[in-house]
């Protein structure tokens, strides 16, 4: 093997000694000055080679973007390249299941039991071809074997399966669909037994039925199809019927708008939609209630906006928009917002009352209360204060007119967002967090809030588990004897391509 292969840079050879001059002994030469050392040869970033090596690594349900920051550091690149590899792995995360039965079609063993270079080769190269340029499936193919080292034994698994499965499957652009108009009418979207909807106005087919039938076989279907845990699939169908089980799983797979929560007591918010439009960016104001938001198709360019800074609007998904009015907060009053990172339920709050109640924000570690309050900072917030605590277990010296608790979930109304999280929902976790979320919503009516208070629950989940059977198990027995009372109470479904979902609900304590 050369020394050039071995990553040595050859040295020029000197030229020929005249046999007048005389060189030296190695032992008598005089040391000049010593020379820095070479600083390290500067490479540009391979977006594909980083976002394999993020996901060969990746644990199920693994954050994506702290995972990406971690290779890029590795690899000795700025770890702000992030958004050049998110794409891909988002693809590659949120179709995960579909991608597997692709595969299982063209490969002599399951993909569970394929090694992890390989399923990951596979996986960056069908999103590479169904959601990048399906015409260039060649070199997407010739890519997709090069990520593995000329040693791996699976290059040739794998140059054997993305030829197969470049014949195998084709990609055509879809209509936009009306899927709003489809939930106004109580109308599930259609289904394929020979194709799925891949987002981006794309549809993946093929020339046979390569799907469970979704009238024969509806819960296999939308799990293969839609990319979901079947025993998820199986819940949503027992807990919300057919027609919406179809929704939030085409919701899963269809990417929401951005919602922009506009900031009222910030000059110059009522522009926002019309600089987007300026800029040549799709934006629709709607009515949020007593407030306004703006609705982007895309997401892009968001924080490059000049009002992002200056605070003339929040980015908050639209089921979490409406969480904050459901206290009914009022100047004045004394307001609690438990687990309350990042901050946008408390901002919501001090915009609510004109800035002009007491509003404090409870996170359980430095980190989060830190983002709360560098939010707090840029929306020109004056009423919301910041406290590090444990929402199990912290109490105050008074107690508090309304008190809000967004608690921990399981994500499952938000997978069309948080790609990652299907890949968490079991129906342990669920249980566990189900458990907690109880431990929680008891210590705020017990310790937190005012006699006649109020005390609004919210998860962004659509499971009974989380949402309306921990409100009514808190509601049985000795509470319902003393008084509380449920006064309002709502759960959003996801309309895909548009917006998440989530159940919300606001209960009196006794007086």
């Amino acid at each position: 093997m050369s020394d050039l292969s071995r990553g040595r840079a050859r040295q020029p050879q000197s030229p020929p000694h005249k046999k007048h001059e005389r060189l030296p002994r190695r032992g008598n030469r005089r040391r000049g000055p010593e020379r820095p050392a070479h600083a390290r040869t500067a490479h540009e970033l391979d977006p594909r080679r980083a976002a394999f090596e993020t996901l060969r690594r990746l644990k199920p349900g693994e954050l994506l973007e702290p995972a990406a920051q971690r290779t890029l550091t590795h690899m000795g690149h700025d770890e702000g390249a992030a958004h050049r590899l998110l794409p891909m792995l988002e693809d590659a995360t949120r179709l995960a299941l579909l991608l597997d039965h692709l595969v299982a079609h063209v490969a002599s063993r399951p993909p569970a039991e394929l090694d992890a270079d390989v399923r990951a080769a596979l996986h960056l190269f069908l999103a590479w071809l169904l959601l990048g340029d399906s015409k260039a499936a060649y070199a997407h193919g010739n890519a997709a074997v090069d990520l593995l080292s000329a040693t791996h034994k699976g290059r040739g698994f794998v140059n054997a399966c993305v030829r197969r499965l470049a014949e195998f499957v084709r990609v055509e652009p879809w209509p936009a669909e009306d899927f709003a108009a489809m939930a106004a009418r109580h109308e599930a979207p259609p289904l394929w037994a020979n194709a799925a909807r891949l987002g981006q106005g794309k549809r993946l087919c093929a020339e046979r039925a390569i799907f469970p039938d979704p009238i024969a076989d509806l819960p296999a279907h939308l799990a293969t199809a839609c990319a979901l845990p079947r025993w998820f699939v199986d819940r949503l169908l027992e807990q919300h019927g057919p027609q919406a089980a179809v929704q939030v799983a085409v919701a899963a797979v269809e990417r929401p708008a951005t919602w922009l929560r506009l900031n009222p007591l910030a000059k110059g918010s009522e522009h926002v939609a019309g600089d987007f439009r300026a800029r040549g960016l799709a934006a629709e104001e709607v009515a949020m209630g007593e407030g306004r938001a703006v609705v982007q198709p895309a997401s892009s360019h968001i924080a490059q906006h000049p009002g992002f800074e200056r605070g003339l609007f929040y980015v908050q998904d639209f089921s979490a928009q409406l969480v904050a009015p459901m206290l009914q907060p009022r100047e004045g009053e004394m307001l609690l917002d438990l687990c309350a990172s990042p901050g946008g339920k408390s901002g919501h709050l001090a915009e609510l009352t004109g800035d002009r109640a007491k509003v404090l924000a409870c996170d359980q570690t430095e980190g989060k209360v830190a983002r709360i309050h560098e939010n707090v900072v840029r929306m020109g917030y004056r009423s919301v204060a910041t406290v590090t605590a444990d929402a199990a277990a912290v109490r105050f010296p008074e107690r508090f007119d309304g008190v809000l608790l967004d608690a921990p979930c399981s994500n499952s109304g938000v997978l069309g967002r948080r790609v990652e999280a299907r890949h968490r929902l079991t129906a342990e976790t669920v249980a566990e967090l189900a458990k907690l979320q109880k431990t929680l919503l008891g210590h705020a009516a017990d310790h937190l809030v005012k006699p006649g208070g109020r005390l609004v629950y919210s998860v962004c989940s659509l499971l009974m588990e989380e949402g309306v059977d921990v409100v009514h198990a808190f509601l049985a027995g000795a509470r319902e004897d003393a008084g509380w009372e449920m006064e309002a109470e709502t759960l959003t479904l996801p309309v895909p391509g548009r917006h998440d979902g989530g159940y919300c609900c606001r209960l009196r304590a006794p007086k």
